[in-house]
């Protein structure tokens, strides 16, 4: 990755984080890809008592062990056990006071109402197969710090630790502008036509990332109608797509000079996608406009258009992996080149069908990688960018 796009980068993020979003509480159920706007603790030790790791017997003492009844799962543990007295135990099961261990279930067997180790089973010695309140989190700790990604592992620790209720941040309301004469949304395209692929796929991508999509306009290339669609009102964020080159028919940037628009970054050396351009409006709402061809549309999302979305939601910029590239990749001169890849145990691959104007080719591909311009030889580290849908 060339110093220019990582600038771009950082400098793409600090422009989301100054229009950074207030904070919401929601439920667990309804946190699920937000972003948390406040440290999440643990209102409870885990496991909350000393509990059984193993189905079998809790015990005191050494045996054999007159077998004294029951420990249900969901009761108190009930009452003291007396040394040389066992009772049967789930695992999860709450542990009586007085036990020393328990006992697998493969391990013994009750005769008579005596439980005796069978011949081959190691004697227990004090906490054998206890989990003991507090091993894995302690009351107070934190589960998960602001800015952290809700993922199922993080509701599910903050579910299990006794937490109903999370602070994360608001959504940013995206408003999408889809510009262009020759684009319809539905059929088979004629000579001079193409489908839409972006009003398809772009909610659902800026849906992952927390963002809700208020607005579409599907935009003629009209130098009003643009002016019109990038001034659109009561949304955070702007993402356009078409327009943003030279030619008679694209007419973003002089709509981004007519609403006075701060032009934060504009021809950043990435192939494809070099036509991005990104601005704040004067109320400090984004706009990002992204090329007409839909891979360099979605390669320019991804490289500059999320971290403007990160930053909003308080959280780091994606970061960029390391890998080893599985066959050499050549660059190209004064740009990073984008190059969809598939991830092979023993590196990445570049997929087949991946100029500025397909999209075949991202069925197989797994993630960008940032060429450099000397390019990277066969099991060179390469650094990526995981496609959204593969996150």
């Amino acid at each position: 990755m060339s110093a220019d796009l990582l600038t771009a980068r950082r400098v793409l993020h600090a422009l989301g984080v100054s229009r950074a979003l207030g904070p919401e509480t929601v439920t667990l159920a309804d946190a699920h890809g937000r972003t948390l706007a406040a440290d999440v603790h643990a209102r409870t030790s885990l496991p909350v008592a000393d509990s059984s790791a193993m189905d079998g017997w809790v015990v005191a003492g050494a045996g054999p062990w007159h077998v004294d009844g029951v420990v249900r799962m969901g009761a108190p543990p009930g009452p003291p056990l007396p040394a040389g007295a066992a009772r049967a135990i789930t695992t999860g099961g709450a542990i009586p006071p007085g036990a020393s261990a328990v006992v697998r279930l493969e391990r013994a067997e009750i005769l008579a109402d005596v439980l005796h180790l069978l011949p081959a089973a190691p004697a227990p010695t004090d906490g054998t197969d206890i989990r003991h309140s507090g091993e894995e989190v302690h009351r107070g700790d934190r589960i998960a710090s602001s800015g952290t990604h809700a993922s199922p592992a993080v509701i599910a620790a903050a579910a299990a630790s006794g937490t109903d209720e999370v602070t994360v941040v608001r959504r940013p309301r995206a408003a999408l502008v889809l510009i262009g004469d020759e684009v319809i949304t539905r059929g088979v395209p004629e000579a001079g036509q193409v489908r839409d692929t972006y009003g398809p796929v772009l909610p659902a991508i800026l849906g992952s990332y927390g963002a809700e999509t208020v607005m579409v306009s599907r935009v003629r290339d009209d130098p009003a109608s643009v002016l019109e669609a990038l001034s659109a009102e009561d949304v955070d964020i702007v993402i356009s797509t078409g327009g943003t080159g030279g030619g008679t028919a694209d007419h973003v940037i002089n709509a981004l000079i007519s609403l006075h628009a701060e032009v934060v970054a504009r021809s950043v050396p990435i192939r494809p996608g070099h036509p991005t351009v990104v601005a704040a409006r004067p109320d400090g709402v984004p706009v990002i406009a992204l090329p007409g061809n839909p891979f360099a549309a979605l390669a320019a999302l991804v490289a500059l258009g999320l971290p403007v979305l990160t930053g909003m939601l308080g959280a780091p910029p994606e970061r960029v992996l390391p890998r080893l590239a599985g066959e050499a990749i050549p660059g190209r001169p004064r740009t990073t080149r984008l190059v969809a890849v598939r991830e092979q145990w023993d590196g990445v691959l570049p997929v087949g069908r991946q100029g500025a104007a397909m999209v075949s080719g991202l069925l197989h591909a797994d993630a960008l990688a940032l060429i450099p311009e000397a390019g990277v030889a066969a099991g060179d580290r390469v650094g990526v960018l995981p496609l959204p849908w593969r996150r």
